[in-house]
């Protein structure tokens, strides 16, 4: 009797131990879950950092304004200028060139070209780009119409 007795005994410590078992198998791959949480977590900023940089570059490359400079060299007078339905303030000319920002950017893939009209009363009216070879310089009494050929331009 005794070895049934202890053969129940072990059967119950042999149960004890299957149930122990699950436990601690859980216990484990509860630890292994949370370390592979902190390996991601850690990481994670990382990766999502460097895309959204990567969204940021993306959005910092954008196409330019169509922009031109005015000045004169020994001229005065004031022009407005006049493109795809915007007119601009007047600007009294000086020897400092002034920027003219046009609403539009600039094409994306192919030149574009548009009919500006520079309207006013000026003498030595000196139109340029900042980033072509323009150099157009000209006396104004009423309106002086321009073909402009923008070419594509983007700020990266």
């Amino acid at each position: 009797m005794q070895d049934s007795a202890g053969s129940t005994q072990g059967h119950h410590q042999a149960q004890g131990q299957r149930k122990l078992s699950p436990a601690i198998a859980g216990i484990g791959a509860a630890m292994i879950a949370a370390a592979v949480t902190v390996v991601v977590m850690t990481s994670s900023p990382t990766n999502v950092s460097t895309g959204d940089q990567s969204v940021s570059n993306v959005k910092q490359c954008t196409l330019m304004q169509r922009r031109l400079l005015v000045s004169t060299d020994h001229g005065s007078g004031t022009v407005r200028f006049r493109a795809s339905g915007w007119l601009s303030p007047p600007f009294t000319i000086t020897k400092e060139p002034q920027v003219i920002v046009f609403p539009l950017p600039r094409p994306d893939e192919a030149p574009l070209t548009e009919m500006v009209s520079v309207e006013g009363s000026a003498t030595d009216v000196v139109v340029t780009s900042e980033v072509t070879d323009l150099h157009l310089e000209f006396d104004l009494s009423g309106a002086h119409n321009i073909s402009l050929t923008w070419a594509p331009r983007k700020t990266c």
